[in-house]
């Protein structure tokens, strides 16, 4: 299945595989090697190296291999907010993975169940331009074919997307809006988790906003400008503000559900370009910590 993208102006000079990846982040930059050293990747029509870079406007087309599924339906009826023939809108229930794990209870085989048809960049992760973590509920967007996958992922890469989450955290602060910027990079010492890093990391923004004082946590509306890896999580243990039962970044507490929650996505639709936006209602666990937490 062959996929033409033109080079664009961020990406000049770039390396022909480090521009593929970019540009294809669901694609492995092994299976990339793979392509350019099996000749089936052209630029301008010709079979280039790895290591050749790209220019302006040139166009590349990448013949992407077509996996056969092996996905196993599982029955779940995922809640809907919107669907056509290019994109769908999920409200993502709170621990449930996105891509399969040994149990093969995750979004894509529920969607497999549901004969939702995905687009096949990846076939390991058929229509996932985006993620949530497990114990993170909200609005997900699945793109239903190749063309609006590559839209999607554009929008992602250029900060196109607006994304809102609800967050409760431990603590308190007194400014009503904070502004973090600061990047993120792998933790040497614990490679499953981030950390603020200047060393091998990358530009971290987010916007964070108080919605509610409570007796000894905080309701917060965040707005992630980038979209880093455990970025929100991060950014809010590093403003001593550990969310609510994040056992990974936060604070032992007896907590055992994750308080982050994507409240609100919005994005170019693309096919229309008509800027679409969508919410998921505050969960019940929020509205149940709010009531127990409020002030008197």
């Amino acid at each position: 299945m062959k996929q033409e993208i033109i080079v664009k102006e961020d990406f000049i000079g770039k390396r022909l595989d480090k521009f593929l990846s970019e540009v294809l982040n669901s694609v492995s930059r092994s299976k990339i090697l793979k392509y350019i050293k099996e000749k089936k990747v052209l630029v301008d029509g010709e079979f280039k190296k790895p290591s050749y870079k790209v220019d302006l406007n040139q166009k590349v087309i990448i013949d992407i291999e077509k996996e056969g599924s092996c996905f196993v339906p599982y029955e779940f009826d995922i809640p809907i907010i919107y669907e056509d023939n290019h994109i769908l809108v999920i409200d993502k229930p709170q621990n449930l993975v996105v891509q399969p794990d040994s149990s093969n209870k995750s979004i894509i085989n529920a969607l497999i169940y549901l004969k939702k048809e995905l687009s096949t960049i990846n076939p390991q992760r058929p229509g996932v331009v985006h993620r949530l973590d497990k114990e993170t509920s909200g609005v997900m967007v699945f793109a239903k074919n190749n063309f609006s996958h590559l839209n999607l992922i554009e929008q992602f890469r250029l900060r196109k997307v607006k994304k809102e989450y609800l967050a409760i955290s431990w603590g308190n602060i007194k400014q009503d809006n904070i502004k973090v910027d600061l990047p993120i990079g792998r933790d040497t010492k614990e490679r499953v988790k981030m950390k603020i890093s200047f060393i091998k990391s990358k530009q971290a923004l987010s916007e964070i906003k108080v919605l509610e004082r409570l007796n000894g946590a905080v309701l917060l509306l965040i707005r992630p400008i980038t979209g880093r890896t455990h970025q929100i999580r991060v950014h809010l243990k590093f403003l001593e503000l550990p969310i609510v039962g994040d056992k990974k970044y936060g604070i032992k507490d007896k907590e055992k559900e994750l308080f982050l929650h994507a409240s609100r996505l919005g994005f170019f639709h693309p096919e229309t370009k008509k800027f679409l936006e969508f919410s998921s209602p505050m969960p019940l666990r929020f509205k149940n910590f709010i009531e127990r937490y409020k002030n008197v």
